[in-house]
């Protein structure tokens, strides 16, 4: 019987759309989220620096 209870529950969590797992610390906008993207942005930059440096070597 809990068994069918549970299954019906899911349902119902899945038709309102409360089905998705929590990430946790990479939630939006939490601790993790932010440290994600500043490492990213800063990876992008150091990138793009040392494309712009073998660029400049070229020419």
């Amino acid at each position: 019987m809990l068994d069918f209870l549970d299954h019906k529950n899911s349902i119902g969590k899945k038709i309102i759309g409360e089905d998705r797992i929590d990430p946790g610390t990479f939630s939006f906008m939490e601790t993790g989220w932010w440290i994600f993207h500043a490492a990213a942005i800063a990876g992008i930059y150091v990138l793009g620096s040392k494309v712009s440096r073998h660029m400049d070597r070229l020419h």
